[in-house]
């Protein structure tokens, strides 16, 4: 594994500590902003998997593809609205958030684990919320190939009537390959729900 060194040019914006391979040791994980900016999205953003060798820090996987860009958040909180970025139970969960407005807002949570010799995605939590119209949770665990969707709605304008009824789902993931990190965009791939027109975003 080469050795780690702060890229010359890019701005840290996050460090996070934890067990990745369930060595009792911890690995560190970087994200930088880098410094190519697209006029709207802004910078994008790399991320460097590290584990800590004879006590010096060593690359174990760099991903230029899984964060967004630096202001690819919508209705921005901030200027530098980024990533939630942990590590638990051995896995890496990369949480992003997308304001389309002040009340409407999407966040995607990503959980990827080392095993079978790559990084592949194990798990993804999708949740569409506006305030008091609608409650959306699509749910994938790729390990079991389970899909839970739940779609709910608010009342914003008619206390006695809902927008519409709460609707449920539950199927199988159609594909047993597992998703490798190398490549992967938050929200670009699209799953259609059995028996209906409806489809979402990952």
């Amino acid at each position: 594994m080469p050795s780690f060194s702060r890229p010359a040019g890019f701005k840290q914006y996050m460090e996070v500590k934890g067990d990745l391979d369930n060595d009792s040791i911890d690995e560190i994980v970087y994200v930088f902003d880098t410094n190519k900016k697209d006029p709207k999205t802004g910078y994008s953003r790399i991320l460097y998997i590290c584990k800590v060798v004879s006590g010096k820090i060593k690359i174990w996987k760099t991903n230029a593809t899984v964060l967004k860009n630096s202001k690819e958040c919508g209705f921005c909180i901030d200027a530098g609205q980024g990533p939630d970025v942990e590590i638990r139970n051995n896995a890496l969960i990369i949480t992003q958030t997308f304001n389309a407005n002040n009340r409407n807002t999407s966040s995607t949570k990503n959980v990827f684990r080392f095993q079978n010799g790559g990084w592949f995605l194990i798990g993804t939590t999708v949740h569409d919320y506006d305030t008091c119209a609608f409650d959306f949770k699509y749910d994938i665990n790729f390990s079991t190939r389970q899909v839970n969707i739940a779609e709910t709605y608010g009342n914003c304008y008619d206390e006695d009537n809902k927008l519409q009824e709460d609707q449920f789902y539950h199927f199988k993931y159609p594909v047993t390959t597992l998703i490798s990190i190398d490549g992967f965009k938050t929200g670009k791939r699209q799953m259609r729900i059995p028996n209906t027109k409806k489809t979402f975003y990952y």
